[in-house]
């Protein structure tokens, strides 16, 4: 959501990427977490990235098996216990997103009221925060009441919001407005979530400044709003 570098690394050939994402999607299937970790550990071995990992193992098993539990190929409890492995691990290579840079920007993040899938944006604050953004990440269904709080107090130079539902998706525009009504409205909002991938125009409607299709696409996009020349031209005045 390049400004994600790490150091440079072979991401391994399509075949093995697809043979990797069918036995992680099988992993799941088994709800085996240690099956997912050892495939986890074998993209490592080959030098995939962890923001690699992430887009192409994490993100895309998620979409895959919202995908299956919409054709009722995967039950709630499986998509769940997919979800809480795929965090698990997340939590396990957070580390490897240390801060390569000093933005002097701050990121309050989270997902809309009643939205409670919180992986694709816990995803975007990692990369933002490996950016050397201050993000300060709210998680699932955060009241907007709330979250406007928190921006204000944080000082926020960018917000991110999260909706994984189609039907959540109206809550972006009652967020925007609400937070014009508390005289926020110059701070720039931006949306993410899977009806962004489905319709890239969708952000335009509901006043939000950008979407992303993933979590490096948004971090790219930002860069165009906080341009790192400007930072480095504020530091040396």
């Amino acid at each position: 959501m390049s400004s994600d570098a790490a150091m440079p690394a072979a991401e391994p050939a399509a075949d093995g990427l697809s043979a990797i994402r069918t036995d992680y999607l099988s992993a799941m299937r088994a709800g085996s977490g240690r099956a997912a970790d050892r495939i986890v550990e074998r993209a490592l071995d080959e030098h995939m990235i962890v923001n690699d990992i992430y887009l192409n193992i994490f993100q895309a098993t998620a979409y895959e098996i919202g995908r299956l539990w919409q054709r009722n190929e995967f039950s709630v409890a499986q998509e769940h216990l997919a979800t809480a492995i795929i965090e698990r691990q997340m939590g396990d290579l957070h580390h490897q997103f240390k801060a390569q840079h000093d933005r002097q920007c701050t990121l309050v993040i989270g997902c809309v009221e009643h939205e409670i899938h919180r992986v694709g944006c816990r995803m975007v604050a990692d990369f933002f925060e490996q950016d050397g953004w201050t993000v300060h990440y709210l998680g699932a269904a955060v009241p907007t009441d709330t979250f406007i709080a928190m921006a204000k107090d944080m000082q926020a130079d960018l917000i991110g919001l999260s909706s994984q539902m189609v039907y959540h998706v109206p809550i972006i525009t009652a967020f925007v407005r609400a937070l014009d009504r508390q005289g926020l409205g110059g701070i720039p909002v931006m949306a993410g979530g899977l009806p962004f991938v489905q319709q890239p125009a969708l952000y335009q409607s509901l006043g939000v400044r950008f979407s992303g299709a993933d979590a490096r696409a948004a971090l790219q996009l930002a860069d165009s709003l906080f341009p790192r020349e400007a930072e480095a031209n504020d530091a040396n005045e």
